[in-house]
C-alpha cells in the first residue's frame, strides 16, 4: 500500500513539535547575514570533518584514490546554498521537495558512483549535529549578546531537526509505514 505524505504540513506539525516558533524563525533569519558571511568557513570546517572519517571520505575520492577537488568544490557550493536556502526557508512546499530532493540524493546514490552505495543515514545526522555545534560556536563568538547567541542557536537547532526529517524520509520508515 502507498502512503502520501503532505510534507509541508508534516514540516509544520514537526516545527510545533520542536518549538520552532515564529519568533525562531525570526532569530534565524537575523542571524542570516552573519551565518552568510561565515558560509565559506563553516563548509571548509564540515568537509575537513568528512574527510577524516574513511566511511565518509570514499565519497570524495575518485576511482584511484585521489581527492576529487571538482565533486568537492560542488558539495560545498551545495551546502553553502542549503545555509542560504533554510535561513530563508518559509516551510513551504517549495522547501519541502528542495529537503527531499537532497534526501533522496544522499540515500540513493546516481549509477556512475552506485558502488559506493547511499550515504549512510548515520552520516546525515552526524553532518547535522555537526553543523548545529558550528553555528552555535559562531553565533557565541560573533554576537556580543550572548543571551541573544543562545536564542538563536537554540532556534537553528530547531530548524535543522525538522529538516532532518525530511532528510531522512527515504531512510527511515514508521511503524505504520509512512515514511
Amino acid at each position: 500500500m502507498r502512503y502520501v505524505v503532505n510534507w509541508p504540513a508534516r514540516m509544520e506539525e514537526m516545527a510545533s513539535f520542536v518549538g520552532l516558533d515564529e519568533d525562531a524563525k525570526g532569530l534565524i533569519r537575523a542571524s542570516a547575514p552573519m551565518i552568510d558571511e561565515h558560509a565559506k568557513a563553516l563548509t571548509d570546517a564540515v568537509y575537513d570533518h568528512f574527510m577524516g572519517y574513511p566511511q565518509a571520505r570514499k565519497f570524495f575520492l575518485t576511482e584511484t584514490g585521489e581527492v576529487d577537488e571538482e565533486r568537492l568544490a560542488r558539495r560545498k557550493h551545495t551546502l553553502i546554498r542549503w545555509l542560504r536556502e533554510t535561513a530563508a526557508s518559509d516551510l513551504d512546499e517549495r522547501f519541502a521537495g528542495y529537503l527531499l530532493a537532497m534526501g533522496v540524493s544522499h540515500g540513493y546514490p546516481p549509477a556512475h558512483r552506485e558502488h559506493l552505495g547511499p550515504v549512510p543515514s548515520r552520516h546525515i545526522i552526524g553532518t547535522i549535529s555537526f553543523v548545529q555545534s558550528a553555528i552555535g560556536d559562531l553565533l557565541l563568538r560573533e554576537m556580543d549578546d550572548t543571551e541573544l547567541a543562545l536564542r538563536t542557536s537554540m532556534a537553528w537547532n530547531r530548524i535543522l531537526m525538522v529538516e532532518l526529517v525530511l532528510l531522512l524520509a527515504g531512510y527511515i520508515t514508521e511503524p505504520d509505514g509512512t515514511p
